[in-house]
């Protein structure tokens, strides 16, 4: 190993392929190139569920771009775009993976989408974007597994231009992965040039990074700042950052990393300046440079001439400059220190190299080389052990504090419903007589709260203190930490990084990661309710299922629905033919005309049931029916304001939909003091409950009916919970159209004409009986 002077690689290679090039073999299309002087790479950073252990795809920029699925282990033509799209120049701005085999790219101003596929390869040109951009900004989800949530936020993608006010720049929006972008407009009171759009998912926000160029703005906005956007804070632009410097020689030329883990680090950088964040923003600090010196001498400027390239891993970074000085250091969520490793004298001057993490621990210099006989290029990499320059140049660095420091939480996504409450746990052994101890920080303090206490575990084999630390997890809303005004993002949710990590760690400690779990705060999408079933029509024999499975189809009078949803009659509507969905709706459920009926809602969970649901919904028959009444008005239901309808909520909508004209979001209940005042009592009352005295009447009516329930209360569940039931009613008598007195009086005549003809019957039986009496 060399010293400080010149540090020498410890595996130093030409990666070329076994099959040559030859001197035919060229590009065909355009060649692209990047547009900064200092090259640039790009790293897949999903990818340590590989099962082969197979390299991340990666982007080389420079003076030619390059496309490496190996590792850059094989010699590679520049990459191209074909010249029907671009020509005959195509300068990249900016790129961005999108999935593993996806890349956007701004060129010329104009974004595309390139999609490599074994070996297939195709160029999109996006749609939605009407003027011309310079830069892309997304952030990726790398907790293993499926979750939606997840997927959400990796196909989400800002496309924009910078150096220009932040109010009147073009900011382009795309949630499907970079195929279609909509325009995001700023407020004007957005002051300052716009430098960056940054994804901040674990603060559920976007934030805007503004240089404000205005004189006399000290203080909280003074230099740069970011502020926040969207979400779940109370006011849209109220939250802003504390104000930092970025020191450039030639103007403000941004360039950023956002940790793939979500743990909130954001890296900015210069020619002249690295900052970093750990928490969205919100506090940007310098690096503080340590040089191998006794005591070490700090600063908080890089030695050379200026930042040629910055890379992260999950919890490292490092720094090259242009005349090949190397420093690294450990993403900490208190320190700000990297330490200066060496130069390397042998390239000094030269920028066309760029850094790359392998795995912990082991970083590769790489650059370019051009073949001689080909277009081709190939790559000289070269790989050391950090840690083992560390100890041979700092041999004094402070070793790691922790033996152990591990929970089963760690890389999962959690989701934390209303009023739940999420336990989880750690263990950790830390070296003896070190003192430390992990600390545990959560990104959204608006969203998420924490109880955290530290117990002893028992001891090690080598007799060392275990300790468990256990954390109960809940929403802040609730937690009753916190100002009720410091959280107000309790109907919507959001999203929180947990981190557990040990402070001031130091650079030896790399290979300790810290813990992180995704909590979202949030509907969990396995959960979902059922309409209990206590008698089908099918159990009874009125229906089988075979009839209802063959596309059974049933009629409803043009006089028994609206399909407005607005419960009024139309005239000259025909009969409604409906096909009865077996495969969604299954038999009906067997009510009774002129028994009330409340729906019994059951709350499940994957396939799991967690409880009957106690919460107000409310109902309406999908295709219009409206011959069906409710058992209490306003009044019997003791409100004390008028009650919501469906009629109102309807009418209220652009677009009439009652499958989102009442939900969650939009319910008030009719007990609350401040809603609108009582003018109609005797209006029916249309929210159910269990624990409510009100239910659903028919009318003098057979046939089927289609509900759909809508849980409507929110503070019970994030989840926009609904289900669709049909039932079947039945027991009702064909009606007589004979007038009640005509039938009455009918009915008295026969009863006395019967009496009458008893008693002239009786006579003449008398009459017939009686003897005859002869007279002398």
């Amino acid at each position: 190993m060399g010293g400080i002077a010149s540090w020498r690689c410890t595996v130093e290679k030409l990666a070329y392929s076994g099959l040559s090039f030859s001197a035919r073999d060229k590009a065909s299309g355009t060649i692209l190139s990047f547009t900064r002087t200092e090259p640039s790479l790009l790293q897949y950073p999903c990818n340590d569920g590989d099962p082969w252990g197979r390299p991340s795809p990666a982007v080389y920029l420079g003076q030619v771009v390059f496309l490496s699925t190996d590792g850059f282990e094989s010699s590679l033509l520049p990459l191209t775009i074909p010249s029907e799209l671009e020509t005959p120049n195509a300068s990249v701005s900016a790129t961005a993976f999108v999935k593993k085999d996806r890349l956007a790219m701004v060129i010329n101003g104009r974004v595309y989408l390139y999609i490599f596929v074994a070996g297939e390869e195709e160029w999109l040109p996006v749609q939605g974007i009407d003027s011309l951009v310079t830069e892309l900004s997304n952030t990726h989800c790398c907790y293993p597994g499926q979750d939606p949530d997840c997927q959400a936020i990796s196909m989400t993608i800002f496309a924009y231009e910078t150096g220009h006010s932040a109010s009147k720049s073009h900011i382009f929006l795309s949630e499907d992965g970079g195929y279609t972008f909509t325009p995001l407009k700023l407020s004007p009171e957005v002051h300052g040039v716009l430098l960056g759009v940054y994804n901040f998912v674990s603060l559920s926000q976007i934030g805007i990074l503004i240089n404000h160029t205005q004189s006399g703005r000290e203080g909280k906005r003074g230099g740069a700042y970011f502020t926040y956007i969207g979400g779940n804070m109370s006011n849209m632009y109220s939250h802003i950052s504390m104000g930092f410097h970025l020191k450039s020689t030639g103007g403000p030329d941004v360039r950023s990393i956002q940790h793939p883990r979500l743990w909130g680090f954001t890296i900015l950088w210069t020619k002249d300046t690295l900052l970093i964040s750990s928490n969205n923003g919100l506090l940007v600090e310098p690096v503080t440079v340590q040089q191998p010196q006794v005591p070490p001498r700090t600063s908080h400027s890089f030695p050379g001439s200026g930042l040629c390239h910055v890379v992260t891993s999950n919890s490292e970074i490092a720094v090259l400059t242009q005349d090949h000085q190397l420093f690294h250091g450990s993403l900490d969520m208190v320190s700000r220190t990297m330490v200066h490793i060496g130069e390397n004298g042998h390239q000094k001057g030269l920028c066309s190299a760029v850094l790359m993490f392998d795995k912990v621990g082991m970083l590769t210099v790489l650059s370019p080389v051009l073949t001689n006989s080909s277009s081709a290029y190939n790559f000289q990499k070269c790989t050391f052990n950090v840690q083992w320059l560390l100890m041979d140049i700092w041999p004094f660095l402070q070793e790691c504090p922790v033996k152990i420091l591990k929970g089963h939480f760690h890389n999962k996504i959690y989701y934390i419903d209303m009023q739940q409450k999420l336990n989880l746990s750690a263990t950790f052994v830390p070296k003896p007589g070190t003192g430390a101890f992990p600390v545990v920080t959560v990104s959204n303090p608006y969203v998420l709260g924490f109880q955290a206490k530290i117990t002893e575990g028992g001891y090690t084999h080598d007799r060392n203190t275990k300790y468990s630390l256990h954390m109960q997890l809940l929403q802040q809303w609730f937690s009753g930490m916190a100002d009720p005004h410091f959280s107000d993002t309790f109907p919507s949710g959001g999203m929180s990084v947990l981190t557990v990590d040990i402070p001031n760690k130091g650079a030896c400690c790399i290979d300790m990661h810290p813990l992180s779990a995704l909590i979202k705060v949030g509907c969990p999408p396995t959960k979902h309710i059922k309409v209990f079933k206590n008698t089908t029509a099918c159990s009874k024999g009125l229906f089988n299922q075979g009839t209802l499975q063959d596309n059974f189809t049933y009629s409803i009078s043009h006089n028994l629905y609206d399909p407005n949803f607005l419960a009024t009659p139309q005239l000259g509507q025909s009969d409604l033919e409906v096909l009865y969905k077996y495969n969604e709706l299954g038999c009906p459920l067997l009510l009774y005309y002129d028994t009330p009926w409340l729906p019994v809602l059951e709350l499940w969970e994957n396939n799991t049931f967690v409880e009957y649901v106690s919460a107000d919904f409310v109902v309406f028959e999908v295709n219009g029916m409206y011959n069906y009444d409710y058992l209490l008005t306003a009044a019997e239901a003791n409100c004390i304001s008028q009650p919501q309808n469906w009629t109102a909520l309807i009418q209220k909508q652009d677009s009439p939909n009652p499958h989102t004209a009442w939900s969650r979001m939009n319910y008030e209940s009719c007990k609350n003091h401040d809603g609108p005042k009582l003018v109609s009592p005797s209006a029916k009352y249309q929210i159910l409950a269990q624990n409510k005295k009100n239910k659903i009447t028919f009318s003098h009516y057979n046939g089927f009916y289609i509900f759909k329930v809508i849980v409507v209360d929110k503070l019970y569940s994030y989840c926009e919970l609904s289900a669709t039931v049909s039932v079947y009613v039945t027991g009702a008598l064909p009606k007589t159209f004979l007038h009640a007195w005509t039938m009455l009086t009918a009915f008295l005549t026969i009863i006395l004409i019967a009496i009458l003809m008893g008693y002239l019957l009786h006579k003449l039986s008398l009459m017939k009986k009686s003897p005859k009496v002869k007279v002398f």
